[in-house]
């Protein structure tokens, strides 16, 4: 096989209260400062794992979004997590499994105000040499030789503090990553998945309901120039900023702990869009009476947007939780990787309808691998979802879980899979998983995979042990949190913790 080039993780939101590698203090507490022995497994783990499957040439690490979550966490809270994770990515570099120094992040939409400093940051270079240029709305998609990206300065300046990671460099390429191979016959693109979400595209949507087309036809085609234009400050507003909101930020986090109540979540969402209109009123002085198209008042047009967003995705999230792929699920990739994304290819010069395509994403926290017939492509997509860390409801579901997608040089795809929801107080051993499709009988990279999970058996099961524990510890939290009635979003007070038994986390009380 090719030598290993990519390893691809999303969605650990560190900071957050709700991530499993978030570190957790003696008394059971959320503590971002505190070591994560689930981070410590998953990090020797690997060590071991993938050093066989390099070269000379280090693979590159590649954030996918959500890394941190800077919606829910104060920037401090988020810093000291992240800091965290860097020091255990330094003891994997000296443990043998060495890195390139150059680490790709792709944005999503929890960390989503990393690509907006690095616009800020572009646009004032650009005027202080007396360029006349509009704010940048994406990166190119491909990556090559001599090209230049746009850096990330808050990641870089974290890594300059801890000893020995100075050398790294945070490169952002949003929202769309691409790899080629030399034929160009088979490519690769990566991005956070939130704008296959309808949720996040809820700009677009209200422009798409205003402007007439046949009844129940599909959504018109978009760039994803046009789909970050019109939705980029949306999914920063609401998504990627609330954690330095005070009060207000708060209050967002507990719309994740009574997203399964559609009376909470219905209550939380009319107190935000009454937020929103009264700041619109003291910073732009616009009344919420005044009309804005066809009588609608903009007290109404905000309503509708929170309602249309925010509840309806509560909705669907309740829904969906227990199905991995819905046939709207489906629909929406197909929207995205038959629009945006060969749109893109094809900007680049590159022709995707016969084209060997490779998809990998995030975003759902449920990790899978399959193939996808999309309109106007000859070969099904091979779409790979990486998953996520986190335990944002309170019961567990199967389909919930973390993979680690891993590129060799070929642009062969394997997944790592490394824990689902403990249903039954256990997680599937970790493995390695292809497609599940014939295609996996040519792709060496599952099998080397497989060969390399199985000789590190050991260090794998330590880390199902460590993962399994740390979201047992989270979901008892949350039913804390979620049978309390102070965390109902009403005017009852911020919620309280319950005192909870010791839970054993790698033999020794947490």
């Amino acid at each position: 096989m090719a030598a290993l080039r990519h390893v691809c993780i999303s969605d650990l939101h560190l900071g957050a209260g709700y991530s499993l590698l978030t570190g957790i203090d003696g008394a059971g507490h959320v503590a971002p400062g505190a070591r994560c022995e689930t981070l410590v497994a998953l990090m020797d783990a690997l060590a071991s794992t993938l050093a066989p499957l390099c070269d000379d040439e280090p693979p590159t690490l590649v954030l996918l979004g959500d890394v941190l979550d800077m919606g829910l966490s104060p920037m401090n809270t988020v810093s000291q997590a992240f800091r965290m994770f860097l020091r255990e990515l330094a003891r994997l570099r000296s443990q043998g499994l060495r890195l390139s120094p150059r680490i790709r992040v792709v944005p999503g939409n929890h960390d989503h105000h990393l690509w907006r400093m690095a616009q800020d940051q572009t646009f004032v270079s650009r005027a202080r040499s007396g360029a006349d240029a509009d704010m940048p709305q994406m990166t190119t998609l491909m990556d090559a030789p001599g090209r230049s990206w746009p850096s990330c300065e808050l990641l870089a300046a974290l890594a300059g503090t801890e000893p020995g990671l100075d050398d790294l460099r945070f490169e952002l390429a949003y929202p769309n990553f691409g790899l080629v191979d030399a034929a160009r016959r088979r490519a690769v693109v990566l991005h956070h998945g939130h704008y296959v979400d309808p949720m996040y595209r809820a700009m677009s949507i209200l422009v798409e309901h205003q402007t007439p087309r046949p009844p129940h036809a599909p959504p018109r085609p978009l760039t994803v120039e046009q789909i970050e234009a019109r939705n980029g400050a949306w999914v920063d507003f609401l998504w990627s900023d609330f954690g330095n909101a005070g009060a207000v930020g708060l209050e967002s986090e507990k719309l994740y702990e009574i997203m399964r109540d559609a009376g909470a979540a219905q209550r939380w969402s009319q107190h935000l869009a009454r937020w929103i209109t009264e700041r619109l009123g003291e910073t732009l002085d616009v009344a919420a009476v005044m009309p804005l198209i066809q009588g609608v008042t903009v007290q109404q047009a905000v309503s509708g947007v929170v309602d249309a967003t925010l509840v309806r995705g509560a909705e669907a999230q309740r829904r969906d939780y227990r199905h991995l792929v819905t046939p709207d699920d489906a629909a929406q990739l197909r929207w995205y990787l038959g629009g945006a994304v060969t749109t893109q290819l094809k900007s680049e010069g590159i022709d995707p309808r016969d084209m060997d395509l490779r998809f990998v994403y995030g975003h759902t926290h449920k990790p899978f691998q399959d193939e996808l017939p999309v309109p106007g492509l000859v070969r099904p997509v091979k779409v790979y979802n990486t998953g996520g860390w986190v335990m944002d409801q309170p019961t567990m579901t199967s389909p919930q879980g973390a993979a680690i997608v891993l590129i060799d040089g070929d642009l062969n795809l394997a997944s790592l899979r490394l824990f689902n929801d403990p249903v039954h107080g256990d997680s599937p051993a970790v493995h390695a998983a292809g497609t599940g499709t014939p295609s996996d009988r040519d792709n060496p990279l599952v099998l080397a995979l497989d060969q390399a999970v199985a000789h590190h058996a050991d260090d794998w099961e330590h880390f199902t042990r460590c993962v399994v524990a740390a979201a047992q510890l989270h979901a008892r939290d949350l039913l804390d949190e979620f049978f309390d009635p102070s965390a109902s979003g009403g005017d009852t007070g911020p919620s309280q913790h319950h005192a909870r038994p010791p839970v054993a986390v790698n033999g020794g009380p947490v």
